[in-house]
C-alpha cells in the first residue's frame, strides 16, 4: 500500500508482510544436487507466509517482493557452493549467487533480490555443491521475503 500526499502515516501502514524462516540443524547435501532447503523455526511471519518444516513461503497477493537467502556450507577446499532462490519447483531462478569453495572456514553464500509475483506464487530456497562427496550446509541457513509494493 502506497502512501500518497495528505496522507497520515499509521501503524497498520506500516504493517509490512514479511517473514524469515531458518534452518537450526545442519543438513546433509549431495554433491551435484540441487537440494530445496527445509526450514524448522519461523524467526518472524505477519502474514502466515510459512508453515515450519516446509521448503516453501507463499506469496498471498500480487505485487513486488523482495527476498534474502543465505547458507554456510562446511569446510572443503573443492568445487563451487550456490544458493539459489527458485519460483515454486518451476526450475526458475530469479536469484542466485555461486562461491569458490573455502577450506578452514564455512563458505558463505547469499543471495538477494527481487520478484514480480502473482497471488498465490510461491518462492524457496535451493542449495548447490560441487565438492566431490557429501557436504553439510551449516545450521542458520535462513530465507526471508517481504512485500515491497502492489
Amino acid at each position: 500500500m502506497a502512501i500518497t500526499a495528505g496522507q497520515k502515516l499509521t501503524a497498520s501502514r506500516l504493517n509490512i508482510r514479511t517473514c524469515r524462516a531458518r534452518r537450526t540443524t545442519i543438513l546433509s547435501l549431495t554433491t551435484g544436487t540441487l537440494t530445496p532447503v527445509s526450514f524448522d523455526v519461523n524467526d518472524f511471519d505477519n502474514s502466515s507466509l510459512f508453515t515450519a518444516g516446509g521448503t516453501l513461503i507463499t506469496l498471498p497477493v500480487a505485487g513486488h517482493w523482495g527476498f534474502s537467502a543465505y547458507g554456510g556450507f562446511a569446510s572443503n577446499a573443492t568445487g563451487q557452493r550456490r544458493v539459489l532462490v527458485e519460483i515454486g519447483t518451476s526450475g526458475v531462478y530469479p536469484g542466485r549467487d555461486a562461491r569458490p569453495a573455502v577450506s578452514g572456514d564455512l563458505t558463505h553464500a547469499t543471495c538477494s533480490g527481487s520478484y514480480v509475483a502473482s497471488a498465490g506464487d510461491q518462492l524457496r530456497m535451493v542449495v548447490h555443491q560441487t565438492s566431490g562427496g557429501a557436504l553439510n550446509l551449516a545450521a542458520d541457513a535462513y530465507f526471508s521475503v517481504w512485500y515491497i509494493a502492489s
